[in-house]
């Protein structure tokens, strides 16, 4: 009997066995997990019979920490929040700095987006914490009643014959109460600790972002405004010799400790960095050795392999493309430090893939970006950060003259280069711009337009590199299996690489896009204003259509048509030939996919547009009247062709004769058939047509034509050595079907000839009329050449050696050839 409590216990939960239960009967719960205190009944002993299983689940609850959530460790807060402070405190340091006048709205977007990123996590913290506290309230109120449930259980124990034993399993589960209570309010104690200081640290955060969404009102609406003194002042001289003097050791040694206390944080990540680079290092050198072969059977395809032919340049790129997703919001000089090292193998990648005259351009942005870089490090000393500035935009400005000048002297005429030129000279317009705002005093503008031309420059020469990676990858990727054993894929692979690298590099170049319009400060207000633009509604009655959903309707059909362009290519090229489909078995399978992916992207598109599709009810009840009364032939005709496509009495492809008209069919449309005629003539036949009336199709069934050609010999001739060689004759063309055998056969005997009949089958039916002319002149030779005459009409011969006069009256007579033609 007891068993029963135990496995009564297994099936109901955890909590159960701490409730009391009823002296008469089986153990019943006094107060459940979920009871609602309004509710809560009066806790009852449980019966002596129960204590030792009871106890035992009980205690094992109170130890493992089931009633609390789980056993007590340190928490995720604690271990990491002292490290947050100091984060946190040394990026204030850093703000504070960097809030100066002239900042820079680019710097204030990354601090906004580094301290959101923060505020984010002290908010999901903040949010544990409350919860885990509720969660603690919960269970301390519980062990109240628990713990008059055993009291009373200890009181009943008292008053009667209990064993010692019992006794003792009694208080040792009280004892296990009240350690886990005390246990419970110290670890609650301690959440709201760790609450304070998450409050505290999210206090500050938030002061932070306040502060830096001031800045960037200010930094915007006074943008044009002059924020400095004109750099020849001695006021920016002073500032600019003390912060190189005094300000930038305590600037730099603030950054570089944010930067240890990160890595310290993160060492993990750069572990993971360096197995990245690793492997797609060795997977590199794996592939540059393959692809030399590959390169040498087609020589197309030789611009992807020079970037497979630097593994480890490609693989560092790489690596740095991906360091963004392993690491959360680094400090500035971080990210400085890191681009500095990827931009050896970049510059290394785009030496093979640009022209040589392109090299003084590539290597000037270099040093420009490493200068950035500095300047960048540098923001919170404005007046090193001008002067810097100022230095970097003459030589700028220097070199593109000088750059103008050689590409002039040399004499190109191509587009490209001309194009090259003309930003060229737009670069020296807008480097002079600058250079004249920073020594002005316009510090704020001059870093702005500075920082916002240069960084669309770095990430075009980074996105042309990675689009160039990623097109060597895609070509790698095309010789390997499943790729490789694709039919299109070896048929078509040149063209294929060459649509893959246009996808690509129009994908770097809207990418390249975007990220330049937000260097500009100018994607979201340009995105938010043509969002504007393409949503306004234009009313005409009860119809509503805005610019976006025409556009999206025009997009989604010209995506349908591009989705059954390229599966109907995919089909024929690949699909059809593995599995050996007939020809007009894969054009109607093709007719008829073309048809439902239209059909589809029709309705779509309709969707897109913003039509209620329920209004089509009403139209689709008018369309069919339209059938009823003025559609019939043109849906007799739809009808037909989906009967022609399924059944395929003809195909494409088959050998017809309508009428009078013999030809080849093309195509089967959804109103009408298009037969090429054998004079390349093409005959437009509606469906209905070939469906109701009399069609010769001389290829349903097979290609074999045969060719009939009637021979007269001379009488006196042999029949049985002419047959034989007729028959020779007809075996002997190349193009005649080895079954059935060519055969000849005696028809008759003529007026003037014994009658032969030449039978010859062959399998290419549109060369049918090129081997007859083949075959009649070989029997012209072959009967001449065993002396068989061919003989014409005897009573014409006649009749030429005659009186004309005679002649012609012979000529009127009935049964008397005629001499004319």
């Amino acid at each position: 009997m007891m068993r029963l409590p135990i496995v009564l216990f297994c099936l109901t939960g955890l909590v159960l066995p701490f409730a009391p239960v009823r002296a008469q009967e089986s153990p019943a719960p006094a107060a459940s997990v979920t009871a609602s205190p309004t509710a809560r009944p009066e806790p009852t002993a449980i019966p002596l019979a129960d204590v030792v299983p009871q106890a035992d689940a009980a205690e094992a609850s109170l130890q493992g920490g089931q009633l609390v959530g789980g056993a007590a460790e340190e928490s995720p807060v604690a271990r990491d929040l002292p490290s947050v402070t100091k984060e946190i405190t040394a990026r204030l340091a850093e703000t504070t700095e960097l809030l100066k006048p002239g900042v820079l709205l680019e710097t204030l977007r990354d601090l906004e987006t580094r301290w959101v990123k923060l505020g984010e996590q002290l908010a999901l913290w903040s949010r544990g914490l409350t919860d885990r506290a509720n969660a603690i309230d919960k269970q301390l109120a519980l062990l109240p009643d628990l713990r008059a449930t055993w009291t009373q259980t200890r009181e009943a124990a008292q008053t009667s014959d209990t064993p010692p034993e019992i006794g003792q399993r009694i208080e040792s589960v009280l004892a296990a109460i009240t350690q886990s209570e005390a246990a419970l309010q110290k670890r609650r104690a301690a959440i709201l600790i760790e609450q304070s200081r998450v409050a505290e640290q999210s206090k500050r955060v938030a002061n932070a972002l306040g502060a830096i969404q001031s800045a960037q009102t200010a930094a915007v609406s006074r943008l044009f405004e002059r924020d400095s003194a004109p750099l020849w002042s001695a006021e920016v001289r002073s500032k600019a010799a003390r912060d190189l003097v005094q300000g930038s050791p305590a600037s730099f040694g603030a950054q570089f400790l944010e930067l240890r206390t990160y890595v310290a944080q993160h060492w993990t990540q750069f572990i993971h960095l360096a197995l990245i680079f690793g492997g797609l290092a060795a997977a590199l050198l794996w592939v540059k050795r393959r692809a030399s072969r590959w390169t040498d059977e087609d020589r197309a395809l030789e611009r992807a392999n020079r970037v497979l032919q630097l593994p480890i340049a490609t693989a560092a790129v790489l690596a740095f493309l991906a360091s963004s997703l392993l690491f959360d919001e680094p400090p500035r000089i971080f990210w400085a430090l890191l681009a500095s090292l990827t931009l050896a193998p970049i510059v290394i990648i785009l030496r093979q893939l640009i022209d040589r005259r392109l090299f003084p351009i590539v290597n000037a942005l270099v040093v420009f970006y490493l200068i950035a870089q500095l300047r960048k490090v540098a923001a919170s000393l404005p007046g090193l950060s001008r002067l810097i500035l100022l230095v970097e935009m003459v030589g700028g400005a220097l070199f593109l003259v000088w750059f103008i000048r050689s590409t002039r002297l040399g004499g190109s005429g191509q587009t490209s280069h001309k194009a090259i030129r003309a930003a060229a000279r737009l670069g020296v317009f807008l480097f002079t711009a600058v250079f004249l705002a920073d020594l002005l005093g316009s510090f704020r503008l001059a870093n702005y337009l500075a920082n916002a031309s240069l960084l669309s420059a770095y990430l075009a020469i980074l996105l042309y590199a990675a689009a160039g990676i990623v097109a060597g990858l895609a070509f790698f990727a095309l010789q390997m299996r499943p790729f490789s054993g694709l039919r299109v894929v070896r048929l078509h692979g040149p063209l294929i690489q060459r649509r893959l690298d246009r996808m690509v590099f129009f994908a770097a170049f809207i990418a390249w896009a975007l990220l330049a319009l937000d260097a500009f400060s100018l994607r979201l207000p340009l995105l938010g204003r043509l969002t504007a633009f393409v949503t306004a509604e234009i009313s005409f009655r009860s119809l509503h259509v805005s610019l976006g959903a025409v556009l999206a309707f025009l997009l989604t059909v010209w995506l349908a048509l591009q989705l059954s362009r390229f599966t109907r290519f995919l089909l024929e090229e690949d699909i059809y030939s593995r599995f050996h489909v007939s020809s007009g078995s894969s054009y109607a399978v093709s007719t008829l996919l073309h048809y439902v992916i239209l059909l589809v992207g029709f309705f779509v598109a309709i969707a897109a547009l913003g039509v209620d599709m329920t209004k089509f009810t009403v139209l689709a009840g008018a369309f069919g009247v339209g059938i009823g009364f003025g559609l019939q032939n043109i849906v007799n005709n739809f009808v037909s062709g989906l009967i022609l496509l399924f059944e395929q009495p003809v195909k494409v492809g088959d050998v017809v004769q309508v009428e009078t008209d013999v030809g080849v069919i093309r195509r089967i449309g959804i109103r009408a058939s298009i037969i090429r005629l054998f004079d390349s003539s093409e005959l437009i036949v509606p469906n209905g047509k070939l469906i109701s009336e009399k069609v010769t199709n001389f290829t349903l069934s097979n290609r074999q034509r045969r060719i009939e050609v009637r021979v007269g010999v001379a009488y006196g001739t042999n029949p049985k050595r002419a047959i034989e060689l007729l028959t020779k004759v007809a075996a002997a063309h190349p193009l005649a079907a080895k079954y059935p055998v060519p055969m000849t056969l005696m028809t008759g005997f003529g007026t003037d000839s014994l009658d032969f009949e030449v039978r010859v089958w062959t399998d290419e039916y549109d060369q049918w009329l090129q081997i007859k002319s083949d075959v009649s002149v070989a029997i012209t030779e072959a009967l001449a050449e065993a002396k068989i005459a061919i003989p014409f009409p005897q009573r014409d011969l006649h009749l030429q050696s005659i009186d004309p006069a005679v002649a012609d009256s012979l000529r009127s007579r009935p049964g008397t050839a005629s001499m004319e033609p």
